[in-house]
């Protein structure tokens, strides 16, 4: 019987896991802090496993993430321009359903608040 109920409860570990990183798969809208004030961008999550990749979508173009998840924590990185020089950003964050919150780590120089929320889906076109 006591076999059962941990064979249950490991099941459960793992469908929850899997399922908090696939929920994260698609569109959010994130902002985070900086000295310059609030940055707002668009990130698409593509999630194997506990790999993350996908595309942070800034105005200043777009630029490639890898990072994890595991559990409801995600953990991700992407490289950016920066007057001229290579910027690596570091975002540590827990999901709650269609949010997240955490952090961002500017190369280690600095670090401030970073949030998201999943985007609304788009609105289909209207019936002629």
């Amino acid at each position: 019987m006591k076999r059962l109920i941990l064979s249950a409860a490991v099941c459960c570990v793992a469908l929850t896991s899997a399922v908090s990183a696939q929920s994260i798969a698609g569109e959010w809208d994130a902002s985070f802090n900086t000295p310059g004030g609030t940055r707002s961008f668009k990130i698409v999550f593509e999630v194997k496993g506990d790999t993350l990749t996908g595309t942070v979508k800034r105005e200043a173009g777009d630029v490639p993430l890898a990072g994890t998840i595991k559990d409801s924590v995600v953990r991700f990185s992407y490289t950016v321009n920066y007057n001229g020089n290579p910027l690596e950003l570091t975002i540590t964050a827990t999901v709650t359903g269609d949010s997240m919150k955490g952090t961002v780590d500017f190369a280690g120089a600095a670090e401030d608040e970073f949030w998201a929320k999943r985007a609304a889906p788009p609105r289909p076109p209207p019936a002629p």
